[in-house]
């Protein structure tokens, strides 16, 4: 996606005060003044919002004030919620077209902590998404949700989590859009058994060259649990937990390494942070280790997934696959 428009405006903020030109692309506002450019990343964009014909940016570096875009407030207002949902879409690596796009308003709670607001509201073959002109983007995904309630004109996903989400103000094809999601829902849930089913009955073989190290993770005294990424995919994961310590194995295709973790919580929270984290993230696992600092879009993901940063937090180290790897996981479980 190119720029989106450019604007003529008064900008005022702690490094910039006077006429300006505002041109939203792809990753960034850019706000240009005749000796001076100020660069919003998206990433660092907490919220905007339009009040009096003022659009107020509230950002991780102050507040930005934009005005006297006249007729074009609107416009600017709607092109820049657009550009940061596209790249808020790109942070949790949502892909494929929609089968349903609309604008709702949204209320969830995640482990105890609320939020809610107006919302673009999209339904994928895998997830519904929330982009809010605010950083509470989520994609919630329909693998790990109970069948979606519907009551005076809400309709609500609760996941295996605890975690509960609910849009309401759909428009008059209200019926229409539940009915939408409900099937999708279901389809997605039984891809996903059936998935995982044919993964447990057919493990062995799928291990192949990685057999011995699941055997020797499974030796340490760990339960084993197993997983995708997608049901459409070849690749998956496996890891031992024991004792408030975890190893993890990607098979793919790829040679990788094994992805160690500590934790204090119950082994159960653990399982389902890494089936969740895994899950959002599908093969981009460098997401879940890698240092965030230059890489905006990645920064924007974690700020939006807490199993990414229950993973991150608890990262414990990676071993190599070579002659000490079996020593090293054996001192880990030790």
């Amino acid at each position: 996606m190119g720029d989106l428009g450019t604007y003529h405006c008064k900008v005022e903020s702690s490094g910039l005060v006077g006429e300006a030109i505002g041109i939203i692309g792809a990753e960034a506002l850019e706000i240009k003044a005749e000796k001076s450019t100020l660069r919003v990343d998206f990433a660092d964009m907490r919220d905007f919002r339009l009040l009096d014909y003022h659009i107020i940016l509230d950002t991780s570096n102050g507040k930005v004030e934009l005005s006297q875009l006249g007729f074009q407030t609107e416009d600017f207002f709607e092109k820049l919620w657009q550009a940061y949902a596209q790249r808020s879409r790109e942070a949790l690596f949502v892909e494929g077209e929609a089968l349903y796009t609309g604008e709702g308003d949204y209320y969830y709670t995640e482990q105890g902590v609320e939020a809610h607001g107006i919302a673009k509201v999209e339904l994928h073959d895998d997830c519904m998404c929330l982009f809010p002109h605010n950083d509470k983007a989520r994609r919630i995904p329909l693998c790990f949700a109970d069948a979606p309630y519907a009551a005076d004109f809400q309709i609500s996903l609760k996941l295996d989590t605890g975690d509960s989400y609910r849009v309401s103000r759909l428009g008059r094809s209200f019926d229409a859009v539940v009915e939408k999601i409900v099937s999708t829902q279901n389809k997605t849930a039984q891809r996903w058994q059936k998935a995982h089913s044919e993964l447990s009955d057919n493990l062995g073989e799928r291990l192949g060259a990685d057999a011995g190290g699941y055997d020797w993770i499974k030796a340490q005294g760990c339960r084993m649990i197993d997983g995708l990424y997608t049901p459409d995919e070849e690749g998956f994961w496996f890891a031992g937990i024991k004792s408030g310590k975890a190893a993890v194995e990607w098979v793919t295709e790829e040679q990788t390494a094994t992805y160690l973790y500590q934790f204090q919580t119950d082994d159960t929270v653990f399982e389902r942070s890494l089936r969740h984290a895994l899950e959002s993230s599908a093969l981009h696992r460098e997401v879940i280790f890698t240092e965030l600092e230059g890489k905006p879009l990645y920064q924007m993901t974690v700020h939006r997934s807490y199993h990414l940063r229950f993973l991150r937090d608890h990262f414990a180290g990676r071993i190599i696959h070579n002659s000490m790897w079996q020593e090293r996981v054996k001192e880990f479980f030790q």
